[in-house]
């Protein structure tokens, strides 16, 4: 089942990439000191990337870059110096979500290989329509997109679409989550994500107090959905985790190559053992079953459960700890300690006793209580048996030796050979001649990326010292190594990739309409003050009878419906039709679905497209769009150019931080969505601050976490107001 289905996995660093290589990825993804979305890990600068691309090529191992953050406009002679080299070293693709960046790319190389970040918000074929310009050879599509529409998107298409199937799930909608960056200026679009989502939180209605880790979601594991998802179209399969130890990696990737190649079977040993290298709230299949998403008990690794605290003998310096264990504990393994559900410590156990019936002593100066929870939090066995996995390229090596003559090695792996004579001349040997073992023995040093399979050797009377041996083997091998890397470059068309050529963007700032936009909730708001600004009619609730009464009564105004981030196929349909019957009014574009609904002098850009940067800008008014409400996150506003487009600004207005498509009242109310138990927002409180939970129904609910409190930015004159009501 294997052909034409691609194991994705990440790499933080160069130890990662080993173990993903090592245990059977097909490609790794990696990134750059900067513009990655994973800017708070160990990351590659230019000559380790170099190095990662060069020892993934020989394996036959492709490389994406995730350049997959917000680009400021002071950033792209950098970003521009980067990809060049990166590509020359060549890097396969290049994963972007910006999209000023990704028309700057497109327009600059011409050649190389994009694909469109899942923080671009791509979940139906009409998102992937709207960017048909861009030619993204790859969509990493939106966790929250089902696979009705993963379908629909392949049979409509001939792009690749790329999905994550194991790790981390963020609880908001990937690319519109503004929390952190809002609270803490340290924004999850330019990697700088705190995880605020992982904290505590308060969450108060009239009938109901609860607290705990409310926002933070489970870990998923798509191992029952692979085939499902190979079916609807999904040709890679995305391993999340590129701040994850490599243990976590070789054991993730080995698990679903093998999956992968047997016809996506597993068993419950690969379920257990994916849990022993991290999990989170016992794994659920992210947005793709009905299954609650948050596990508001811990934000962490948990493990899997082997036993329970029997005995506990305290010192004045170390406890004596007997626990009663399902699994062997040895030295090195790390437990974690749980009463009643809330974790109490961490264990690392250095000094283990066993003793009858599974009962294990250990000491620690931790303080634990009887009849406590032990979880399995490292199994040292399992990790150091998958990370000391390594794959070689085997090489049969062929030797001639001849008093009087230059010697010739021959080297062959596979369908790849080279021969290489020395640059000395073989002596005559007076006393103890060359023979086999000798060559053998220096031969069989091949390093880390080559093994010896197979040696035969010519030898008439040669002599030869160790150390020109050593060298002949040295550049034979690195012949090899070169000759490898050309032939999968000619394969991939890595150097036609290089091509470079300097687009004149002619950015520069025009002259704007002075008119303000004015968000609104009910037309009851809207006084004759106002009227003749742009008004965005801001629906919760998409009562199709409600807004054709809200048309008919204010038809004449100057109105654009603000539509949801998400929708599904229905959803979609349903909103066409209301535009259909309110054809004066206009749409605000929050996701690139909107972009084509009705004509582009009636499309606003809205502030969750994330125009963030002067390119974007150029990027919409070049398609024709005359009015764009810049990203909320921009830091220096000044630094802006307009083109064609009038510019507004989010000037006075309650923030929006986060986008759910799982229902906080089924998970904290135990709701449903036969009885249905919203009657009212609800309020999430975290250290004093407060944010009401918004619900937004087009035929199914989805949900918007906001402020209380309105926020307000100074406007200069280049730009134009956006205010809330």
């Amino acid at each position: 089942m294997k052909k034409g289905i691609e194991i994705l996995a990440p790499a933080g660093n160069f130890d990662s990439l080993k173990c993903a290589i090592y245990n059977g990825a097909d490609a790794v993804y990696l990134g750059y000191n900067n513009f990655s979305a994973r800017g708070n890990i160990e990351n590659f600068n230019l000559e380790t990337l170099k190095e990662a691309i060069k020892f993934a090529h020989i394996f036959d191992v492709k490389v994406y870059l995730t350049l997959n953050t917000l680009i400021k406009d002071s950033e792209f002679e950098d970003v521009t110096e980067f990809v060049k080299n990166a590509s020359l070293a060549g890097v396969d693709a290049f994963i972007v979500q910006d999209i000023g960046l990704s028309y700057y790319l497109r327009k600059n190389f011409p050649n190389i290989e994009l694909h469109a970040s899942t923080q671009m918000g791509i979940q139906n074929l009409e998102g992937l329509q709207s960017l048909k310009d861009i030619n993204f050879k790859r969509v990493v599509l939106a966790r929250e997109t089902p696979l009705s529409e993963i379908k629909r998107i392949k049979e409509n298409s001939d792009i690749e679409i790329e999905y994550f199937i194991q790790g981390a799930l963020c609880v908001a909608f990937s690319g519109n989550c503004y929390l952190c960056s809002l609270l803490a200026n340290s924004s999850g679009n330019r990697g700088k994500c705190k995880q605020f989502c992982r904290l505590e939180y308060k969450l108060t209605d009239k009938n109901v107090n609860k607290q705990g880790y409310l926002l933070s979601t489970k870990d998923f594991c798509m191992l029952p959905m692979l085939k499902q998802l190979a079916d609807s179209g999904v040709s890679s399969f995305k391993i999340e985790g590129r701040a994850r130890r490599p243990a976590y990696i070789a054991v993730a990737t080995s698990i679903y190559q093998n999956a992968a190649k047997n016809n996506f079977e597993y068993n419950e040993e690969d379920l257990e053992n994916l849990k022993k290298v991290y999990n989170r709230g016992n794994f659920i299949k992210g947005y793709l079953s009905n299954e609650n998403i948050i596990y508001s008990s811990s934000q962490n690794h948990i493990g899997i459960k082997i036993g329970e605290i029997i005995g506990v003998i305290k010192g004045k310096k170390f406890n004596e700890v007997k626990i009663k264990s399902s699994h062997e504990l040895v030295r090195g393994d790390v437990i974690k300690i749980f009463k009643n559900g809330k974790e109490l410590c961490v264990i690392s156990i250095v000094d283990v006793q066993k003793q009858k019936d599974n009962v294990y002593k250990i000491t620690t100066t931790s303080n634990v209580e009887i009849e406590s929870d032990v979880n399995l939090i490292v199994d040292s066995k399992l990790e150091e048996k998958y990370i000391e996995n390594k794959k070689y390229i085997l090489v049969d090596c062929n030797f001639t030796a001849n008093e009087g003559e230059r010697a010739k090695i021959e080297l062959k792996s596979s369908n790849v050979s080279i021969t290489l004579e020395s640059d000395f001349v073989v002596e005559h040997a007076k006393t103890k001649p060359l023979n086999y073992e000798d060559c053998k023995s220096q031969f069989s040093k091949m390093g880390d990326i080559f093994k010896l399979n197979k040696l035969s050797c010519s030898l008439t009377n040669a002599f030869i010292l160790k150390s020109q041996l050593n060298e002949l083997r040295r550049k034979a091998l690195k012949l090899l190594e070169g000759k490898i890397i050309k032939i999968y470059n000619e394969k991939n068309k890595i150097e036609e990739k290089s091509n470079y050529k300097k687009f004149d963007f002619n950015l520069k700032n025009t002259e704007n309409i002075k008119k303000n936009i004015i968000i609104f909730e009910n037309f009851a708001q809207i006084d004759n003050n106002l009227k003749n600004n742009i008004l965005i009619y801001k629906i919760y609730d998409f009562d199709e009878n409600q807004i054709l009464k809200d048309y008919q009564k204010y038809k004449e105004l100057n109105v654009y419906i603000s539509l949801p981030i998400l929708a599904t196929f229905e959803e979609l349909n349903k909103i066409k039709s209301i535009l259909s019957k309110c054809s004066n009014w206009g749409v605000v574009a929050n996701n690139y679905y909107t972009l084509n609904l009705t004509s582009k002098d009636k499309t606003i850009i809205g502030n969750n497209m994330n125009v963030y940067n002067s390119y974007a800008v150029k990027y919409y008014s070049d398609k024709g769009y005359k009015n764009i409400i810049l990203s909320i996150e921009i830091e220096d506003l000044d630094v802006i150019r307009a083109s064609s487009a009038n510019l507004f600004v989010l000037s006075d207005y309650y923030p929006e931080y986060m986008y759910f498509r799982h229902c906080p009242f089924k998970e904290h109310f135990n709701s449903s969505c036969n009885k249905c138990k919203y009657k009212t927002d609800v309020i999430y409180n975290l250290n004093n601050k407060k944010f009401i939970l918004k619900r937004q129904k087009i035929i199914s609910c989805q949900f918007i976490l906001k402020s209380t409190e309105k926020q307000s930015r100074e406007v200069n004159k280049n730009f134009n107001s956006a205010i809330e009501l």
